[in-house]
């Protein structure tokens, strides 16, 4: 299927997906790229859509045959109606929902948690910029763990949280938990302990704090961290220790040592 105009409706369709209430309402998202496409695929998943220039077709039709999907070319001009990259390959894919991400509705949803948490994993509170988020979960993906996104976070769905996570996002055990403290609740409850990283007089040096199997990291807001009432409800406060050549580390940074430290050795 050949489609020429910017003004198509598919193309309308699909273009409306740059907002975030389009694609909760659809449970349609999109990411660009020939990497992308191959972990998607990898991963045992069937794109909705691909749209590809038509100065790409010929390039990957070996990939888009093994897409087993509906697949339009378009002019260059129709691509960049659609595309937000600098420097697009000329392959746009749409997909639903993934089923490895776990969005936590109801009360069930919440309590269910602990049965589908089978080791270490890392909470992030707050966090808003869509690169630390995407890259934390494939940090955490690297290094077999969970993700629990609570609060505010940056949308897993969104261009910039899927570009991060460098094909992360199809594989991670993801979970989006809106209510934080309803989430710690239910970590508590199904023994999970959660340990908030938090500069306080009171925190323990990681290095000196024996994690155990199944123990959660917490991780706050880039500018802020934890908040207070999340802090005190955590079974446990760390910090990374760190020189004076610096104040703090990012977020993602951050995750990423306190999950490392929580799977050393066990890879």
């Amino acid at each position: 299927m050949r489609i020429e105009s910017r003004s198509n409706p598919t193309i309308k369709n699909t273009a409306a997906l740059k907002d975030k209430r389009e694609r909760e309402e659809k449970r349609l998202f999109f990411f660009e790229g020939v990497h992308l496409l191959e972990e998607y695929l990898r991963a045992g998943n069937t794109p909705y859509r691909i749209f590809v220039r038509e100065d790409a077709e010929k390039r990957y039709a070996s990939l888009l045959k093994s897409a087993n999907c509906d697949i339009y070319t378009v002019t260059e001009s129709v691509y960049n109606k659609l595309t937000d990259e600098k420097a697009p390959q000329g392959i746009f894919t749409v997909a639903g929902y993934t089923e490895n991400v776990c969005i936590c509705a109801s009360e069930a949803d919440y309590y269910g948690l602990c049965k589908k948490i089978k080791g270490n994993s890392v909470l992030l509170c707050d966090l808003q910029d869509a690169g630390n988020v995407g890259t934390v979960i494939r940090t955490a993906a690297a290094l077999d763990c969970a993700v629990l996104l609570c609060g505010s976070c940056a949308d897993i769905y969104s261009p910039k949280t899927v570009r991060a996570t460098m094909g992360a996002l199809f594989t991670a055990d993801i979970f989006v938990c809106p209510d934080p403290l309803k989430t710690l609740s239910a970590l508590a409850e199904g023994g999970i302990r959660v340990i908030a990283s938090a500069l306080d007089e009171s925190a323990v040096r990681l290095g000196e704090v024996e994690i155990g199997e199944r123990d959660c990291f917490a991780v706050g807001n880039e500018g802020q961290g934890l908040k207070p009432e999340f802090i005190s409800a955590c079974a446990l406060k760390c910090f990374i220790p760190m020189s004076d050549k610096t104040e703090s580390l990012n977020a993602a940074s951050a995750a990423s040592m306190l999950l490392w430290e929580a799977r050393r050795g066990k890879l």
